[in-house]
Formats: C-alpha cells, sequence, structure tokens
C-alpha cells in the first residue's frame, strides 16, 4: 500500500496524468487541444499541480486522426515549488518546436470543444467515484457535431486484469475497461485498463475538427484523497 501511494504522489504517469483539488483526488488539467491544418495529428497539452504532492507536472500528447496512434507522449515534473504548472508547460512544449514544426502543430490555435462534462451543483475538478459509470452499465451523450446532435456511448464492462489495492475501490468493485461509440461507429479503446485499478469511466471531452476527433475519457482509479480522474486520450476519424 505505501508503495502505491509513493507512486500516486511522485512516479512517472500514463498518457494522461493528474491535477488536484480540495478534499478529492488527482484531475488533469487539459490546456489545449490543437489540430494540424490538415486535421491529420492533433496535440493535446496538460498541466497540473499534483494533489499529495504538490509537485508541478505537465504532458504533451500527439497523435494520429487517421490511425489513433501514438505518435508522441512526454510527461515532466518539478519538485521546486517556485515553478508552476504552466512554466513547466511552456519549457516542455519549447523543446519539442522542431518536432512540432514537422507535425505542422507549431503555433496552432486552440480548438474550441463540442463537448465538455460538467457535474450540476458542483464545480470540477473535485472527483468523485459517483460521477463515473461502473462495469456493467452504459451512458449515452447526445453531442452537437457538425450540424446536429450525435449519440456518444460509453459502455463500461467488468476485466480480469487483477488490482492489488481493490479494497480502495467502490465496495465490490472491480478493475473495468470500456467501449466507446459515436453515432454507432466503434472507437479503438485500449483492451485492458489503462490506468493501473481503474473501475469507472466518464466521458470528459470531445473536440473536432473536419471529420477527426479526440475524445477524451476519463478513468476513475484509486488516488491519495479520492478517486483521480485520469484522461485517456482517443484520436480517430469518423465517417
Amino acid at each position: 500500500m505505501r508503495d502505491f501511494f509513493r507512486r500516486l504522489m511522485g512516479g512517472a504517469a500514463l498518457a494522461g496524468v493528474l491535477s488536484g483539488g480540495a478534499l478529492a483526488g488527482d484531475w488533469p488539467e487539459i490546456k489545449q487541444v490543437s489540430f494540424s491544418a490538415d486535421n491529420a495529428r492533433v496535440l493535446v497539452q496538460t498541466a497540473w499541480q499534483q494533489d499529495g504532492s504538490g509537485f508541478s507536472r505537465a504532458s504533451l500528447g500527439l497523435y494520429d486522426t487517421g490511425t489513433g496512434r501514438a505518435l508522441l507522449r512526454l510527461n515532466s515534473f518539478s519538485e521546486n515549488p517556485e515553478v508552476t504548472p504552466a512554466q513547466l508547460l511552456g519549457r516542455m512544449t519549447q523543446g519539442q518546436t522542431q518536432r512540432l514544426k514537422q507535425a505542422g502543430l507549431l503555433g496552432r490555435p486552440a480548438n474550441q470543444p463540442r463537448f465538455v462534462a460538467t457535474v450540476p451543483g458542483r464545480t470540477l475538478p473535485q472527483p468523485q467515484w459517483s460521477d463515473a459509470v461502473r462495469a456493467g452499465q452504459s451512458k449515452t451523450y447526445s453531442v452537437f457535431l457538425w450540424s446536429r446532435n450525435v449519440p456518444i456511448e460509453l459502455k463500461v464492462q467488468p476485466s480480469k486484469v487483477a488490482c492489488a489495492y481493490a479494497g480502495l475501490l467502490p465496495a465490490g468493485e472491480k478493475p473495468a475497461t470500456f467501449t466507446l461509440k459515436v453515432n454507432g461507429q466503434t472507437i479503438p479503446t485500449p483492451q485492458n485498463p489503462a490506468v493501473e485499478c481503474a473501475a469507472r469511466y466518464t466521458l470528459d471531452r470531445v473536440d473536432l475538427s473536419g471529420n477527426r476527433v479526440l475524445l477524451t475519457v476519463r478513468a476513475y482509479a484509486p488516488g491519495f484523497e479520492g478517486p483521480n480522474a485520469m484522461p485517456i486520450f482517443l484520436a480517430a476519424t469518423l465517417r
């Protein structure tokens, strides 16, 4: 158990990472999503202050919207209290100037999301287990794409992957995976939980440019003061 919380407070993260919230777990803050001019690639930038440790963290993710493949994933953190998350992200981005230029993403404007999750009566980020969909359940979101509302179905199912910290999950629950459909089109998703001990999921954000999309799903897993809500980024071409 001690090792688990040590990783929560100071280890390398996965594709998406964390952002602090008082008396709650970590919540990654998406600072910007940008598409290349031809929409072939999408860049997502996050910066946050980790719950518990207070360390500044940042990440960059570059994805191919045709294949969904991750072209670049970088994570960074600083234990220096004078370094802000925004400063850390700025340094990371500057260090990838040539790579972003080659990808057609240097200086690209921020995309305006078509959907951002909200919780009635509460300001995010303050993740709670009740925010997300558990195994055996599904939820359909209505999102305005192009000229009409389109259904996006999130379905969560149990996984056979073991969790060493099952006692920190909601009573009776185990790790889970999910499937995602946009207007009936299946979007490729991880076959195993992409986040250790993730048991619930929710659709957090939808970014669209042309027929290329970046879907952000948050995976809810045990955290320092409550569940962490870690983002999983799914890039795709919609039919």
